[in-house]
Order: structure tokens, then sequence, then C-alpha cells
């Protein structure tokens, strides 16, 4: 959809950003400014159907509270995990929500909403969002990690999102980082997404409780459900502490995520590498030791003039990504 310059003050698009633990659906204008955001449970753990209502619903209600109008949005965008057939609009596969394989979403929001439906992979659209609205505007070469529930990635070559052959460019998160390491989500052993996402630092120190390790902090045997509750701002304020089963296994995380951002940096030769997700809340006790392995292990070249930062935008990133999609024909800039 073209829409006249003239009236972008009055349009807006829609950003949706599905993960696994939340749902985020804000209405956003050309300019990236949010004025109306909804944040619910994803729920994963009910089922896809129940998922997608609530993806519904979400957006139904975010509209609902704002003062906007159906006829002044131009379309949704929605950032989802993947792997995605983004020609067709279908998840094809979805680690963290269990049952999702071959979900038709686009055609699914299509059918419900009656306007514009544009489907993208959820890290390729905190990638965009940060390349438009936050760390790396101006940048025409940029990976984004998104460090949450899972991992993932996105890729901006040349200022373009770079989708691969059939769209599964970036799963950055199930990159082989230890070819004896714990099984992933997906089915892999030894992805980088086993050993420094949220799930993974957790799982990680699961099975050293189990091991028979004792944490001084953690005062808890091998509850699953107690464990899963806590906050990895938790976790990490507990490593300072100086406990040592936490400390060991932070510390793995960030020193296998180090060994992924060298990697691509070998690989590709980025100008930045932007951070976004949970973890990022550690700010220099996170950038400090992370740049220090990858430096150890990248190419000097590559490395020295590589830029690795903290997202700007947040937990904003996704939906003001998934949104800009949507202006995509009218900010070729981006």
């Amino acid at each position: 959809m073209m829409v006249d310059k003239k009236n972008l003050e009055k349009k807006y698009s829609i950003g949706v950003d599905l993960g696994g633990t939340n749902i985020v659906s804000a209405i956003v204008n050309y300019q990236g400014k949010i004025v109306s955001r909804l944040k619910v449970p994803t729920l994963a753990e009910k089922g896809k159907e129940a998922t997608v209502k609530r993806i519904i619903e979400a957006i139904h209600k975010n509209i609902a509270q704002s003062t906007i109008t159906p006829d002044d949005i131009i379309g949704i965008g929605i950032g989802a995990p993947g792997p995605l057939d983004i020609k067709r609009g279908i998840i094809n596969f979805a680690p963290n929500l269990p049952g999702w394989r071959d979900i038709p979403l686009k055609k699914i929001l299509e059918d419900e909403f009656n306007m514009k439906i544009v489907l993208e992979n959820d890290a390729n659209a905190a990638a965009w969002g940060e390349r438009c609205f936050g760390a790396g505007q101006g940048i025409n070469n940029l990976v984004c990690f998104t460090l949450g529930t899972g991992i993932g990635g996105g890729i901006i070559i040349d200022g373009k999102i770079y989708h691969g052959n059939n769209c599964g460019a970036g799963e950055l998160g199930h990159m082989t980082v230890n070819k004896d390491g714990p099984r992933c989500n997906c089915g892999n052993y030894g992805c980088l997404e086993a050993f420094s996402s949220a799930t993974g630092i957790k799982n990680r120190i699961k099975s050293r409780i189990k091991e028979g390790i004792k944490s001084d902090f953690l005062n808890f045997d091998s509850d699953d459900e107690l464990l899963d509750s806590i906050r990895l701002k938790s976790i990490f304020e507990t490593a300072r502490k100086g406990d040592k089963l936490t400390k060991d296994i932070v510390k793995e995380a960030i020193s296998y995520l180090g060994i992924a951002i060298a990697n691509i940096t070998n690989i590709l030769n980025p100008e930045m590498v932007v951070l976004v997700g949970g973890i990022t809340n550690e700010g220099d006790k996170l950038l400090i030791p992370l740049k220090e392995e990858v430096k150890k292990r990248a190419f000097y070249s590559n490395y020295k003039s590589l830029k690795i930062v903290i997202g700007e935008l947040g937990g904003n990133a996704g939906v003001l990504g998934a949104a800009a999609l949507l202006w995509i024909p009218v900010n070729r800039s981006y």
C-alpha cells in the first residue's frame, strides 16, 4: 500500500511481537512513536489455537484502548519466531511455541482484520526496529541478537533484511557452539540458545543442582517450578554475590555468546552487532566480558572496526520493527 506523504501523520501501523512468554501489540506512526501499547502473557502451554486467539484479542484490545480508528491503520506487521515461509505467511516451526507447525498466521489475521498483513521473523523485526529507530540508524550492515526466552538473530546487509535462500537465515540461536552440549528445544545439541538464553541459563542451573552441586543463595533443591519463577536479573545478582554455581553458569553463557559473535564477525564482517532482550539489562557487566571474548576469537581487523552495542529500543524493538515493515514503500531511506 502506498500512502500519500501529506497524510502520513494521520496514518498508523500495528506492530506485533509474538514471543514465547509475552505477546506485545503496539500502534505506531511512521516516525516510530508508539501511541498505544498492550502486553499480554502468551500462555503458549495452552496450545496453538489458544495462542492465535490471544494474538487476535490483543490486537483488538489495543485498537479499542486507543483513539485510532481501523480506517487509519494501513496494516499489521507481526514478528514471529521461525523458521517461516514469509512469502506464504506461514510459521513452519516455532521451538518455544508447543505444537506450532505450518501455521498460516498471515491468512488467519487477514481474514480477521481485513487489512494488509506482513509476517516477519521476530528477530529480523527487532533488527529492523533498531535499524529504523534505534542504535542502528545509519548502519547498513548489522547483526542483531535477541536474547530472551530463546535466542534469535536478524541480519541486515546493504540496508536490507537478509532472508537467505528460503527465508531461513538469521537463526543465530541455533548455531552449534559446543557439539557435546545440552539438548536444545529445536532438537539439536549444543546450540547457543541452550547455553545463553534465559531458558538455557535456568536449565543449566537445574542440571547442576540435580547433579548435587549446591548454591549458597538459591535455597531450593531441584524444584523446577521455583527456579522457572526466578527472574534472570536475580540470577545475575546471585552470581555477583559470589555464588559459584550461578557465577559459573553466567560466565559460561557470556563466553558462548562471545564465541557466536566472533563467528559472525569473521563470516559477515558487520559494522555493528546489536544486542536486545532481558540479558542486556546487565549493561557493562555483560558488555565488558563479552567484548573480551570476541576480541580473543575474532580476526583483529574485523573486531577493531566492530561496534558491539545494546539496543536503544528496549522491549519495543520487535513491535517497532514489525510496524516499520508497513512503511517500507514510504520510507525507502530505511
